[in-house]
């Protein structure tokens, strides 16, 4: 572990740089932070690039087996100061240790027989994006697909939120154009989560589309106007009088568990 290396200073200057998102589209690259999300990163097939840790960090257990793994696999580990760490962490309360990883080259696939899409409509908040990222993975969407407006999905807060789904999870950023021709050309139907839709307990009962993708929007602007000639149905979720909306996060794993196949 070399401290004040050259390579140390490179690693650190990139790992600043990632916190732009045009720095992470132009190198493509990201950072996972914390000790958790770097766990996830080591146990996915994604490529690590390296690792930056305070001095501090290894001295408990947890952190010092995650040193012993990622010396296992041959990855380049950097010490640098507190407040060099500081610079380049997002979060308030550093861990101690992040990992520069290599984003995935990933493709609009053919759906299976049997899919569930999800599509996010202009979501901005990370912390939702992560936790709707998490919660397709875990009820098992076949792909996430993020349209213009949606927040950067290797945004360093929708990182952690996933926690570590987004290393396996087949998410991706869309256009609309490219959601048109893969809902044509696969015959894949498009529900959208909307307040003012049907209610979804009124069509579980039936017989559900093999594919179909459910849009999921900005609580408050609610649907894009480019995106509203691809929705064949809306739905929603009944509640209790006097509620109005749920948080986009919890609506839709509630929508994904009652939409998934039978």
């Amino acid at each position: 572990m070399l401290t004040n290396s050259c390579v140390a200073v490179k690693l650190l200057t990139l790992a600043r740089d990632l916190q732009r998102r045009k720095a992470r589209e132009k190198h493509q690259r990201f950072v996972a932070e914390g000790v958790r999300t770097v766990e996830a990163l080591l146990d996915s097939r994604l490529h690590v690039v390296g690792l930056l840790v305070t001095a501090s960090f290894g001295t408990e257990p947890r952190g010092d087996a995650l040193l012993a793994r990622a010396s296992f696999f041959g990855l380049d580990v950097r010490e640098v100061s507190d407040s060099e760490f500081a610079s380049a962490a997002d979060t308030d309360t550093p861990q101690g240790v992040l990992a520069v990883g290599e984003i995935p080259q990933r493709t609009l696939e053919p759906p299976p027989a049997v899919a569930r899409l999800l599509v996010l409509d202009a979501l901005q908040d990370p912390g939702n994006v992560g936790t709707v990222i998490r919660t397709a993975a875990a009820l098992g969407v076949t792909a996430t697909l993020a349209l213009p407006g949606t927040v950067d999905l290797w945004n360093a807060k929708v990182v952690r939120s996933t926690m570590g789904a987004l290393f396996t999870h087949s998410a991706l950023a869309c256009s609309v154009d490219m959601l048109a021709s893969m809902l044509r050309a696969y015959d894949v139907v498009c529900w959208a989560a909307d307040t003012g839709g049907i209610d979804v307990s009124d069509v579980v009962g039936a017989e559900l589309p093999v594919r179909l993708a459910l849009m999921v929007s900005n609580e408050g602007a609610g649907l894009s106007a480019e995106v509203v000639p691809l929705v064949a149905k809306r739905v929603a979720i009944c509640m209790s009088p006097g509620v109005e909306s749920l948080n986009v996060a919890v609506a839709t794993g509630i929508l994904l568990h009652a939409l998934r196949p039978v």
